[in-house]
């Protein structure tokens, strides 16, 4: 739905999904730590165009970035797209020991 208001470019729409892709092998656990190269390569975008795609995706309200300076990975907090302005979270459920479903 959030696409929907906000379109998104090709490569903001790579680098979003790349990045979604990291989320869920990481269990939704944010900060997602990632460096720029690496977000690059994945996307196969030039430092400007990863930049411009990485800024749409601030822009809006997408992603919330927070740089280490220098050359440490940022931290990227994905936002949900359920709940505009909060940050996705898990919602696992655990079954406790003996309590197998019926």
């Amino acid at each position: 739905m959030l696409q929907m208001r906000t379109p998104l470019s090709p490569n903001a729409q790579a680098l979003w999904h790349y990045l979604m892709y990291r989320a869920n092998a990481a269990w939704w656990s944010m900060p997602l730590v990632l460096r720029s190269d690496e977000l690059m390569g994945a996307v196969k975008l030039t430092r400007a165009s990863f930049k411009r795609a990485r800024q749409e995706l601030i822009a809006g309200g997408f992603l919330v970035l927070e740089p280490q300076g220098g050359r440490q990975p940022s931290r990227y907090y994905l936002t949900s797209c359920v709940r505009p302005g909060s940050f996705v979270q898990p919602r696992m459920k655990v079954e406790k020991e003996g309590e197998g479903r019926q």
